[in-house]
């Protein structure tokens, strides 16, 4: 059977009487974006927000998923939620304000009908609703669409949530524990940014422990910084490698160069956890992988100029060209073993010490390794006959 999901939003947050738990802003989008994208993530083909009133952040919200190619509607009433949801579907249900790891939301899409997901009664708990004396209710639940709709036709005013609750418990559920520490009841805007900073917690990055990657993100999501503004800084910053370059300083310049790969590797961390697709992603990859080139163009001048001989214009522009292969290549792989901010890491010791020459042979041979790792690794996907990341790219 087809997945669904069904997502409430109804009650007001707790710092605010006139705002809604649902618009919290949470990860650079509201929370109920949020919530909506973790559904379509765990494989729902469609999604049903009940709300009782809609304010202007939940619409600018629902635009942006529709924009994304994600299916989702708004439902006023209980009836009307119910009537969006075929019978026969299962039903991924998550409660008002309730946040959860991706992994428990995936496991919840993948359980069988029908199954409630809890949390232990402990202290950390209490305003989870309680099942028993030993577990509260963790605020996911898969169910089926025709038990929505026999709670919807005897529901009345009562509340969805605690109703379809009793209902699936009477029904002798399975329980599966989530774990409180992978599930939050956001409730307050303090409370959403410690969220956020506990599901990023433990995911580093490619350049950045991820203790150091945490801290460092959990700083700036508190100062509501976007990450198209740390990307234009990352290329910035890669820029500045031409003037140092150009006056021969070249150490300043390649330190310029590795310093861009943690600044953009945190908002594309940022973007991963909030499940949400970058923005002109290509557009930045390309302007970053330009930068590089002229950065290597001006390098070679610099080295040529100050008497390294033309050899390092054809270590230079063989560098450019095998790390345009392994951009390319990295496409259908779904993942970059190498980059130019890695390779300019791979330089820094050789600028530092006086060997700018063995510097670029290294970073060559490294590109060229790279590119063969590469085609290592296609040739056997094409023996398997799967490129699963051929049709991103």
């Amino acid at each position: 059977m087809a997945l669904a999901s069904l997502i409430v939003g109804c009650s007001d947050r707790e710092d605010d009487n006139r705002g809604l738990r649902a618009a919290l802003p949470f990860l650079g989008q509201t929370l109920i974006e949020y919530q909506v994208r973790q559904a379509a993530a765990a494989g729902a083909r469609h999604v049903v927000v009940l709300v009782e009133r809609v304010p202007s952040a939940l619409v600018g919200a629902v635009d942006r998923l529709r924009r994304d190619g994600i299916a989702v509607e708004l439902a006023r009433s209980v009836s009307d939620a119910a009537d969006r949801i075929h019978p026969e579907e299962r039903l991924l249900l998550i409660g008002d304000g309730i946040i959860a790891r991706q992994e428990v939301i995936d496991k919840a899409g993948k359980a069988n009908a029908p199954s409630i997901f809890t949390v232990p009664d402990a202290s950390e708990t209490l305003r989870f609703e309680r099942i028993d004396a030993g577990a509260r209710w963790a605020g996911i639940a898969m169910v089926d669409g025709a038990t929505l709709r026999r709670t919807a036709a005897m529901l009345g005013d009562w509340d969805l949530q605690s109703t379809l609750l009793r209902r699936v418990v009477q029904a002798e559920a399975k329980r599966v524990e989530a774990g409180a520490g992978s599930v939050w009841l956001v409730d307050r805007a303090d409370e959403g940014r410690q969220a956020e900073t506990l599901l990023l917690s433990g995911k580093g990055n490619d350049f950045l422990p991820g203790s150091l990657s945490e801290a460092i993100t959990a700083f700036l999501l508190g100062r509501n910084i976007k990450p198209l503004w740390l990307r234009t800084g990352s290329i910035a910053m890669a820029a500045l490698a031409l003037p140092a370059f150009a006056n021969g300083w070249i150490a300043s310049g390649t330190l310029a160069l590795a310093l861009s790969g943690p600044i953009a590797a945190i908002p594309r961390r940022m973007d991963g956890v909030a499940l949400r697709a970058a923005k002109w992603n290509r557009l930045w990859r390309l302007g970053r992988d330009v930068v590089f080139a002229i950065a290597a163009g001006v390098l070679a001048w610099r080295l040529a100029k100050d008497g390294a001989g033309w050899g390092v214009w054809a270590l230079a522009l063989t560098t450019i060209a095998l790390m345009g292969a392994v951009s390319g290549q990295d496409r259908l792989i779904g993942r970059a073993y190498m980059n130019a901010p890695a390779l300019a890491g791979l330089y820094l010791p050789f600028a530092f010490f006086g060997y700018p020459t063995g510097g670029l042979a290294a970073t060559a041979l490294t590109a060229f390794g790279a590119l063969l790792f590469g085609q290592r690794l296609l040739a056997r996907r094409l023996r398997d006959g799967s490129f699963p990341a051929a049709e991103k790219a």
